[in-house]
C-alpha cells in the first residue's frame, strides 16, 4: 500500500482514478473550486502551496489530472491556461523531485495536429491550437524535470459526471434532447473513452512501478472506436431511447478554436504492459449514464 496524491480529484478523471486507488492504497486527494469533504482545497498555481503540501503529504506517487482541458477557454483566457498547464505542471515537477515522488502526468491527443494518425508515442507533436499547446509545454517540463516519470496522453473523455459539461461525449446529451434541429460536427473523428477503463490502466501502471518495473517516457491509452461528436450523439439518444432526427451531421469543423482533423492514438507501450484494456462505446457509455442520474435528471431527462 503506497501513498498516492490525486490533483484534479474532484473533476471527471480524477474522480475516476480516486476510485479505482481507494481501499488498495492511502489516498490523497486535492481540487480547488469543488474541494470538500476529505478532498483538500489546494491551488496549484501557488508554488509555495504546491511544496507544501506535497511535503506534508508525503506521496510516493502523484497523478496529475488538474488542467484547463477546453480548448475554447484556453484561446479566450491563455493566461490561466497556462498557469494551470505549465506553470502548475512545473511546481508539481519541483516538489516531486524535493520529496522523491513518481509522477503520472496526464496529457492530451491535442498534442498533434490530426494530419497523419495513428501516432506512435514517439511522433513528433505540433499542436493546433492554444490548449494542445500548454499541454506540450507540460509535458517537456516534466520530461526536463521528473525524466523518470510517465507522460499519459489521453483522448477526449467520458464517465460518471456531476453535470453534464464535465464530459466533452456526455454534453451531447443535453442536444440529444434538445428536440430543435441543429448542427453537429460530424468533421473531427475522435476516439471517445471511458474514465473508468483509464483508471483501471492507471492503477495497472502505478502497481507496476511500485514492484520495481521502470515506467517512464511517453504512454498513450485510447479505446478503439473511431466516432465523430454527430455518431456519439446518435449512439447516446439510441442508448437513451430518444430521436435524433433534429442533430445534422456537419461535414465542416463547428468549434471556435482550431481542431485537429484525427488524432487516432497507437497504444503499443501500454498494450505491451499488458495495460490496454477498453470497452465497447456503448457498454462503457451506458455505464456512465446509469451513474450520472442526477446530472441527466438536471437537464430534463
Amino acid at each position: 500500500m503506497a501513498q498516492i496524491m490525486v490533483t484534479g480529484a474532484t473533476g471527471l478523471l480524477g474522480r475516476a482514478v480516486m476510485k479505482a486507488l481507494l481501499g488498495k492504497h492511502q489516498v490523497t486527494g486535492t481540487g480547488f473550486s469543488r474541494a470538500a469533504d476529505d478532498i483538500i482545497r489546494l491551488d496549484l498555481t501557488d508554488e509555495n502551496a504546491v511544496a507544501k503540501a506535497v511535503a506534508e503529504i508525503a506521496p510516493q506517487v502523484i497523478v496529475h489530472c488538474a488542467a484547463e482541458r477546453r480548448p475554447d477557454v484556453s484561446a479566450q483566457n491563455p493566461e490561466a491556461a497556462k498557469a494551470l498547464n505549465l506553470s502548475a505542471t512545473e511546481a508539481l515537477c519541483h516538489a516531486a523531485k524535493a520529496t522523491g515522488a513518481w509522477l503520472i502526468y496526464i496529457s492530451t491527443d491535442y498534442v498533434f495536429d490530426g494530419t497523419e494518425p495513428p501516432y506512435a508515442e514517439d511522433a513528433m507533436p505540433n499542436p493546433v491550437n492554444f490548449y494542445g499547446e500548454t499541454k506540450l509545454m507540460g509535458e517537456q517540463a516534466v520530461a526536463r524535470l521528473l525524466p523518470g516519470a510517465a507522460i499519459l496522453r489521453l483522448p477526449i473523455l467520458y464517465g460518471e459526471v456531476e453535470r453534464l459539461s464535465e464530459s466533452a461525449v456526455l454534453v451531447l446529451t443535453e442536444q440529444v434532447l434538445d428536440f430543435h434541429k441543429q448542427g453537429v460536427d460530424d468533421w473531427a473523428v475522435r476516439r471517445p473513452t471511458s474514465t473508468s477503463d483509464i483508471a483501471r490502466a492507471i492503477d495497472g501502471m502505478i502497481g507496476k512501478y511500485l514492484v520495481g518495473e521502470i515506467i517512464s517516457g511517453i504512454y498513450h491509452f485510447s479505446a478503439a472506436e473511431a466516432m465523430t461528436k454527430h455518431g456519439m450523439a446518435v449512439a447516446l439518444a439510441r442508448l437513451l431511447g430518444k430521436d435524433c432526427g433534429h442533430l445534422i451531421a456537419q461535414p465542416h469543423p463547428t468549434d471556435t478554436a482550431k481542431r485537429p482533423k484525427d488524432c487516432t492514438l497507437s497504444c503499443n507501450r501500454l498494450a505491451a504492459l499488458g495495460l490496454l484494456s477498453t470497452r465497447s462505446f456503448d457498454e462503457a457509455a451506458a455505464e456512465a449514464l446509469n451513474a450520472s442520474a442526477s446530472a441527466l435528471s438536471a437537464a430534463g431527462l
